[in-house]
């Protein structure tokens, strides 16, 4: 108990808690992608069924953004991405004891609504805990946590259904999730919630006044198009790797080289926004994407498939910490972080949500080849907005 207590009390800063449900929450929601596979193998479901659920478990997020930004104003933050934790384990749950692909539709939901209501409440913390000169290190070092499970845990999951099935793999990632959330009720979170972060106050503005403003309608743009070329991709890598012949249980692993270029990427990006400006990166960064996908999409190749994969791993999700800034930036002279960020989250979830279905009818119809080259297309419209962001800077 001694052990237990000096752990609670070394590990208690608001900070250290929000990394660690980061790396729970986005190891859970790739781990989720990697399930889609050998579901549909099992139920008899085509792509573009698999990309309806993809829809779904998006869309959570959309109608949840602007709740969840104030819910977690008056429950605090850090309890509501606890109470997050429960649901997205319900989902896993109910995906384990799914009879049909009909009885998958409210085991997405459930898993939806504790995934959605992640990154907006997180986001709005991080931008109000920190400041404007080291923001892109501090969401860089943030977003980059996300990898380690992602890695850590995605990575395992194929070799698990590989061995015990998906229902059983799905039933033991509930049980796991409860057990922490638990320890996170009832031991944690009860001590890191007495502690308190300098804020920065906020003016008084309404949502559509916050929206009106220039800056922040390129930003959301520019976030629109940015989350359709990036949010599916890993949704669609699985099968595009299986139909050049990759071996299901290797799945897992291909997808660990896929995290680990997102950790650089988000690590390396954010310090980068610092040095260079979040634009300047922003551009280059969806360059070198659209180049990769193109090149993934039409070499026959498996090794410069997985070295095109760690390179979209960089640019893709490396993306993430400097459009986060690029909102922080936007409304940084009234803090309505929240507001902000449970919006420009609404609206890249649009994107987010549209792909899988749009990009799963693509794959049917045409080839999924076709589908990894209306991301790249979409990764170079994301580059217009994003220099309308930069030529609008206040005066």
């Amino acid at each position: 108990m001694k052990i237990l207590h000096r752990f609670i009390q070394k590990h208690t800063h608001p900070f250290f808690q929000l990394n660690l449900l980061h790396i729970l929450n986005d190891g859970y929601f790739a781990s989720f992608a990697l399930f889609l596979p050998f579901i549909a193998k099992d139920m008899h479901i085509s792509l573009t069924d698999v990309g309806l659920l993809g829809t779904i478990l998006s869309s959570l997020g959309f109608f949840l953004a602007l709740p969840s930004g104030y819910i977690a104003a008056k429950i605090g933050g850090l309890r509501l991405l606890v109470f997050g934790m429960f649901f997205y384990a319900l989902g896993y749950l109910a995906t384990s004891f799914s009879p049909n692909y009909l009885g998958l539709f409210p085991a997405v939901i459930l898993a939806g609504v504790g995934l959605g209501i992640f990154h907006p409440v997180a986001f709005a913390l991080i931008a109000k805990w920190s400041t404007k000169e080291t923001r892109g290190r501090q969401m860089g070092n943030f977003t980059a946590l996300g990898e380690v499970g992602r890695i850590g845990i995605a990575s395992l999951v194929t070799i698990i259904i590989a061995a015990v099935g998906w229902r059983s793999t799905a039933f033991l990632y509930a049980i796991i999730a409860i057990v922490i959330g638990f320890f996170f009720f009832f031991f944690l979170l009860k001590k890191t919630e007495k502690m308190t972060l300098k804020e920065k106050p906020a003016l008084p503005m309404r949502l559509r006044e916050i929206i009106a403003q220039k800056r922040f309608l390129f930003v959301n743009a520019t976030s629109l198009f940015d989350s359709f070329a990036s949010t599916s991709l890993f949704i669609f890598l699985p099968f595009l790797l299986l139909e050049r012949g990759t071996e299901p249980a290797l799945l897992g692993l291909l997808s660990a080289a896929y995290f680990a270029g997102n950790f650089v990427g988000k690590t390396a990006l954010g310090r980068l926004v610092d040095r260079f400006g979040n634009t300047k990166i922003f551009i280059v960064s969806q360059l070198l994407m659209a180049v990769f996908i193109t090149i993934m999409a039409s070499t026959p190749f498996l090794p410069l498939i997985i070295v095109s994969s760690i390179v979209l791993g960089v640019f893709t999700k490396g993306t993430v910490p400097v459009v986060q800034t690029m909102v922080s930036e936007s409304v940084e002279h009234h803090g309505n972080f929240e507001k902000a960020f449970g919006f420009n989250s609404m609206i890249a979830r649009i994107g987010g949500t549209i792909a899988p279905i749009l990009l799963g009818f693509i794959s049917d119809e045409f080839s999924i080849t076709t589908a990894f080259f209306v991301m790249a297309i979409a990764a170079l419209l994301a580059i217009i907005p994003a220099v309308g962001f930069a030529l609008s800077k206040e005066q």
